[in-house]
């Protein structure tokens, strides 16, 4: 066993932006676009952001009827969108949460 040797792993960090406010807003836009063009009525959609000590979440209002245009079949349009603004948003190290408005139907 003499032939082993001792391997160390070490892991870039990913650089935060200075300018994270400014990737922050750039997200919301980004969101915003996104969703505007998937439902009939674009005008009602408005996204804002909260920011924590880690994480930004972002809160999409829309709507009633464009609820389900934006969720998707089996929630694959909401499930991508929230996979783009990850992506682009973890390349400037900002975690980001999508949340849809929820409404109780009436019965």
């Amino acid at each position: 066993m003499s032939g082993l040797k001792e391997i160390k792993v070490i892991r870039k960090r990913p650089e935060i932006s200075p300018n994270q406010d400014q990737d922050r807003e750039s997200g919301r836009s980004l969101l915003e676009t996104l969703i505007r063009g998937l439902v009939d009525y674009p005008d009602t959609v408005s996204v804002t952001y909260m920011v924590g000590d880690k994480t930004t979440v972002y809160k999409v209002e829309c709507d009633q009827k464009c609820l389900g245009q934006v969720i998707g079949c089996k929630g694959k349009n909401i499930s991508g969108i929230r996979a783009v603004l990850s992506a682009t948003l973890a390349r400037k190290g900002i975690r980001a949460i999508v949340e849809i408005p929820y409404f109780v139907v009436e019965a």
